[in-house]
């Protein structure tokens, strides 16, 4: 009888589906590249702070102290390396579009206004005005702070003077993120909703029009983030990302199951993994030797919706609604959902789910399904000579069959497995 055994771990998330056989399903709560070939649970997120109580925009300064700026009303709560929250500032001009540090100075806005804090006392919540009331995501570039309006860029330089439109692009696309690359900047964009592409623009900010510019089929960038020596983009409403290819962007892959859409500061770097932020899920796109490919992981799961992510230090945060998670010190419980097998009829029955493990066996918990059923759970058995868990009884016969394991952590015992096989 032929054994059927899924170990790849490092491979990372499926893109094509439940039949892709070298991928998994679901990866929640895991961390796969630690230990090549190992999956284990990851450090949960829990809840840190009660306030700020709003969903937020982020920025950190050279203290390491990290502010916190409304969505939705003025409020600005300030996170010291300590962990301490404070009100600190309420901006008269409502909601924020984005914030970011900057020449001694925190820079923040609303979509007509830009303010700054002088770190010391001073916040100016009305510094300049936006003249297309649609500020949004901004980078820092050649000595000048970029920050994107409707169809234009403004720039503040070096000696904080700013300048409302030092570049445009064609009257349908409104600019979304950007990134300085190089010697040049690299602008996301979208046309509306209802439209399905859209451009990106590469710009020298010398110039006063583009050097490269690229259709995207999707229905906006959303935002751009780093990868290693890779800038990616993502686009669309399923979980697409591109690649930067120095003049276009190139498929890389995708999230499957997510909905995406406009939002900046999603994504940050956190330990060497470009960690990107939906819904509750933080997920890595990582690979930790370069003799492997890139994978998607899911790693963390916060408590609510996230608004943005930041890292601080070896502190990963979220701006999560009703307050703000950190990775704490205890570990989650992971979910590891294999392929569907399709199951050779002259090869019944199928005797079951065996799980090769490395530590903690009494952590792993076994549920299969048969013919896209519900999962049953199965009662465990670990043979620690072995070291492996399985369960007593064979499974009903079916077309198909498919395995989901849980690793729950007791205390500091944290179970590591290298294989799920079935037999």
């Amino acid at each position: 009888m032929e054994l059927i055994v899924y170990g790849q771990f490092q491979n990372g998330l499926s893109q094509l589906g439940k039949l892709q056989q070298d991928r998994f399903l679901t990866l929640d709560n895991c961390n796969i590249h630690s230990e090549t070939g190992l999956v284990e649970p990851n450090l949960a997120m829990e809840s840190e702070s009660t306030t700020p109580n709003e969903a937020c925009f982020r920025a950190i300064v050279p203290t390491g102290d990290v502010y916190w700026f409304s969505k939705t009303t003025g409020k600005t709560w300030k996170r010291t390396t300590a962990g301490a929250y404070s009100l600190v500032n309420t901006n008269a001009n409502g909601a924020h579009r984005g914030a970011q540090y900057f020449n001694g100075y925190l820079f923040y806005w609303t979509a007509t206004k830009l303010g700054h804090f002088n770190l010391s006392a001073t916040w100016t919540d009305t510094f300049a005005t936006f003249t297309n009331g649609n500020a949004r995501g901004s980078t820092e570039h050649a000595n000048s702070l970029l920050i994107n309006d409707g169809r234009y860029c403004a720039r503040v330089d070096s000696s904080n003077v700013f300048s409302a439109n030092e570049f445009v692009v064609p009257a349908q696309f409104n600019l979304t993120d950007c990134v300085s690359l190089g010697d040049d900047v690299l602008f996301g964009s979208y046309v509306s909703t209802s439209v399905a592409y859209c451009k990106a623009f590469l710009w020298d900010s010398v110039s006063t029009s583009w050097t490269y510019e690229d259709e995207v089929y999707e229905i906006g960038i959303n935002l751009i983030l780093k990868l290693d020596n890779l800038y990616l983009a993502q686009c669309g409403t399923s979980g697409a990302f591109y690649y930067w290819t120095g003049s276009r962007f190139a498929y890389f892959g995708k999230i499957r199951g997510i909905t995406t859409a406009l939002g900046e500061q999603m994504a940050d770097v956190f330990n060497r993994r470009t960690v990107y932020a939906n819904g509750t899920k933080i997920y890595s796109i990582h690979k930790e030797d370069n003799s492997l490919n890139f994978a998607f992981c899911g790693e963390y799961t916060c408590t609510g919706t996230i608004a943005s992510i930041i890292v601080q230090g070896q502190e990963l945060l979220a701006s999560v609604g009703t307050g703000v998670d950190k990775r704490g010190t205890s570990y989650a419980t992971a979910t590891i959902e294999c392929p569907e097998l399709e199951i050779n009829q002259s090869d019944q029955p199928k005797t079951g789910v065996v799980v090769r493990y490395d530590t903690y066996g009494e952590g792993v918990g076994i549920q299969v399904s048969v013919n896209g059923g519900a999962y049953s759970p199965k009662t465990e058995v670990v043979d620690s000579q072995r070291k492996t868990v399985s369960y007593n009884g064979g499974d009903t016969y079916g077309a198909t069959i498919q395995a989901k394991v849980t690793l729950t952590p007791s205390g500091a015992s944290v179970p590591k497995i290298k294989a799920i096989t079935i037999q």
